[in-house]
């Protein structure tokens, strides 16, 4: 069998469940973390409908499949069935990670198998046994595993009132669990408290229009866990440290979909888990019994519960485990000592090994690289999605072949740490610090475990485990060290003390090279009243900032009934409005921000404030789907600012629908400054679920729709060179230096803006907006180009 010097590897993503937005993360994560000199990634998209497209590399760094699904005609090559099995055919093997129906349930595996495609992963039989959760279920009682009870609902079915009756009945519930039959990633999966309850639950599930059985199960009085199987090279399965997933389970919280892939201090992981380590062997062993009896491939995620009463049952068993930067896949291998290049390549192996596909591995050069020191984390109410970017920002640069970055956590009392591999990756700030205080103990005991798991992968020789652990070191001696070691200091933080200059000018003072505007320029932005007025005193007729007005959080203390009430009467006769913004008057562009339209929200608001709320509930205000982290400052100022009406734009049925009435939009644009001089990339329009862009919107992966460019039919080149021409002015008028992102309203009709805010330190998670405008360039430029210009810019001031 002679080596090839490099594979191809068809990523087949999409599909059309609903988790095709995770699949996209997958798909990224794949391109990302296993191409080299020896594997060349071909992304190939199944749409909602199942047609197929040839796909370009820059949109697999979207956020989700809706920002490019409406002009797929246009920018992609579609498929016939004789072409696919053509470009499959050509192909060394195929990647499905096509995540629920369709790609998990072994319709698309039949379809490799039946035209002989190698693919990497279980086949289509053991899939079809996995994905169906009833037949899952029945399975592990027949292999003598223990599981849980559980009755199929049917849409339509007159039966199901007496099913769940019964059930609850049969089992003495006090709480149950809903959930689609075939499906995955929690959506569609509710707690209920009662059977009314499961049966308003049960209908909309339905209603979403994509599920046609579900089934009902006691709830889980346990403590929640997943492990990752991957298969070795002699075809065993190894099961890796297993996690366990804290949740509060309180209100009828499960570990749903928000949990898994956006950071929250709600949900804590912990690797290896906090169970006996018998406990902890027994779950690795029952995985590696179930991979073996259900002729499982290459790798899965099993997803179970250690019970009360000491049981060990498994729940869910997933075919293709998520593959987002910090999911458990890249997680669980680091504990062992793998990379996520790593991980990848091991499960690509052992795929190609069952074909007798053999390539020549990526053999890594040494070379003398420029040193960036990545820092992240901080004590704002975006500490976490300052975590996912410098974690991307990192994980970017290690892929380049001219910066050698460095992970670095600051935290909450304003300590830097250094951070090890597998540290970096946890799910929260707050998972890192304590894995950073009892790093020594925890170290100690994962031990016991990686040796076991390494030799059984046959790794020993190959891969070296970290053997260091996390240090910290004072803020000022972290700038001293940075300086002596002549690196560059990329700032990951958001918002407070991220943006506000401080930082800056420490950094400036100390002569270290950092990226993002100097301190004045931090300084100004991350005010929002300051920013507004620097706006207004542009001088532009046609360069605006929403009418606003700064409140200190102690004016309303001692504030009467009355008083409330004369407040509310003044500021709707001021602005002409009852619909306000109300947001952090010096903070990020995502905590704390809400549209209230009455004075019981605005006392609402304020009791939340006042009682230091790590959060605002979702449903609290009006069209709030997603809860709102609320910041973490004490004595903060807020503003209350005019909102602004927009034209309704969504995206349906892979149609932009465009209703124009008042001709104002949200836009958000990337800014980059060298010497003075701005370049401004192709703006993007922000369509919100709710009526104010969500956390979730912005960063999470998967979520959030951003349309970059915008259509001509919506925005006239004339007018997008005019908005372009107006953000430079913008620009200039706010000091912004080497890159910002740029948030603002603009009235096709009038040629008018109205100045949002500007991000000094704008997200860079994966698949963040300023990626896809940079993808948009002529020529493009790669997330990892892009990081990189950020610091040479940055580094030639």
């Amino acid at each position: 069998m002679q080596k090839k010097n490099k594979i191809h590897v068809g990523v087949i993503c999409g599909g059309p469940s609903l988790e095709r937005g995770i699949s996209l993360n997958s798909a990224r994560s794949v391109l990302d973390h296993l191409t080299s000199d020896s594997v060349e990634i071909h992304p190939i998209y199944v749409d909602f409908l199942r047609n197929y497209y040839l796909l370009s590399i820059a949109q697999l760094y979207s956020n989700t499949p809706e920002d490019f699904d409406f002009k797929l005609k246009r920018t992609a090559t579609k498929l016939s069935k004789t072409q696919l099995i053509k470009k499959l055919k050509a192909l060394d093997i195929v990647f499905p990670v096509v995540h629920g129906v369709y790609g998990e349930d072994g319709e698309l595996q039949a379809f490799l198998e039946k035209y002989n495609i190698p693919f990497v992963g279980c086949g289509q039989k053991t899939c079809q046994e996995m994905f169906y959760k009833n037949a899952a279920g029945k399975a592990l009682v027949r292999y003598g595993f223990h599981t849980i009870p559980s009755a199929v609902l049917k849409i339509n079915s007159d039966q199901n009132e007496k099913i769940i009756y019964d059930f609850f009945a049969a089992y003495n519930l006090k709480r149950a669990i809903v959930k689609p039959i075939a499906g995955g990633s929690s959506i569609g999966v509710f707690s209920v408290d009662s059977p009314v309850s499961a049966l308003e639950k049960l209908a909309k599930l339905f209603s979403l229009g994509v599920y046609t059985e579900a089934l009902i199960e006691p709830f889980c009085y346990g403590r929640e866990f997943t492990v990752i199987v991957l298969q070795n090279h002699a075809g065993d399965p190894v099961a890796l440290v297993p996690t366990e997933i804290q949740v509060s389970y309180e209100n009828d919280q499960i570990f749903d979909y928000r949990r898994k892939y956006l950071p929250t201090s709600n949900t804590k992981w912990h690797c290896p888990p906090r169970f006996e380590n018998k406990i902890i062997s027994e779950i690795q062993k029952q995985a590696e019994k179930i991979f073996k009896l259900f002729s499982m491939r290459d790798f899965v995620r099993l997803d179970g519960w250690l019970l009360d009463d000491g049981r060990v049952v498994f729940t869910d068993l997933n075919p293709i485990s998520g593959m987002e930067q910090n999911s458990f896949i890249f997680q669980q291998g680091s504990r062992v000592g793998l990379t996520h290049h790593d991980v990848l390549t091991y499960v690509l192996t052992s795929a190609c090994k069952r074909y007798n596909i053999a390539f020549e591995k990526h053999q890594i050069t040494k070379k003398r690289k420029k040193l960036v020191h990545v820092l992240f984390g901080g004590n704002t109410a975006e500490r976490h999605v300052s975590l996912m970017s410098g974690t991307n920002v990192w994980l970017k640069l290690r892929q380049s072949k001219i910066f050698a970055p460095e992970p670095y956590f600051l935290d909450k009392k304003g300590q830097v740490w250094y951070l090890p591999y597998t540290y970096t990756l946890n799910h929260t700030t707050d998972e890192i610090y304590e894995n950073c205080l009892t790093a020594s103990a925890a170290s100690s005991r994962l031990s016991q475990f990686v040796k076991k798991v390494r030799e059984r992968l046959g790794i020993n020789s190959l891969y070296e485990v970290e053997k260091h652990l996390p240090y910290k070191t004072s803020f000022e001696s972290f700038i001293a060290n940075t300086k002596k070691a002549n690196a560059f200091l990329f700032l990951a933080l958001h918002g407070g003390e991220g943006e506000s200059g401080v930082i800056q000018q420490k950094l400036t003072d100390a002569g270290v090279l950092y990226n993002g505007s100097k301190s004045q320029s931090s300084e100004l932005c991350i005010d929002k009243y300051l920013t507004g007025l620097a706006i207004a005193a542009i001088g532009d007729e046609n360069i605006l900032t929403a009418p606003k007005k700064s409140v200190p959080e102690g004016v309303f203390e001692a504030f009467a009934a009355e008083d409330w009430q004369k407040f509310w009467q003044k500021l709707v006769a001021d602005f002409n409005t009852n619909a306000f913004i109300i947001k952090p008057q010096n903070d990020g562009c995502s905590a704390g921000i809400v549209r209230i339209v009455s004075l019981q929200d605005l006392v609402k608001y304020f009791t939340f404030v006042k009682n230091k709320a790590a959060y605002i509930p979702a449903g609290t205000f009006a069209e709030q789907n997603n809860i709102i982290e609320m910041p973490v400052m004490a004595n903060a100022d807020f503003l209350l600012e005019k909102y602004i009406e927009t034209d309704l734009i969504r995206i349906e049925n892979q149609k932009v629908i465009y209703k124009k009435t008042t001709g104002w939009l949200e836009y958000t644009v990337g800014v980059m400054e060298m010497h003075g001089e701005y370049h401004v990339f192709n703006p993007s329009i922000t369509i919100a679920d709710g009526l104010v862009l969500s956390l979730e919107e912005k960063f999470q992966s998967g979520t959030g729709v951003n349309i970059t460019p915008p259509p001509e039919t919506i925005v006239p080149k004339k007018m997008r060179k005019l908005m372009q021409a107006q953000i430079k002015k913008v620009a200039k008028a706010l000091g912004i230096a080497n890159y910002a992102r740029i948030d603002f309203f603009f009235n096709t009709k009038t040629g008018k803006m109205i100045v949002i805010e500007a991000n000094t330190l704008p997200g860079l998670t994966p698949s963040t907006v300023i990626f896809h405008q940079a993808l948009a360039e002529k020529p493009a430029l790669t997330p990892v180009e892009f990081i990189e210009r950020i610091i040479s810019y940055a580094s030639s001031h």
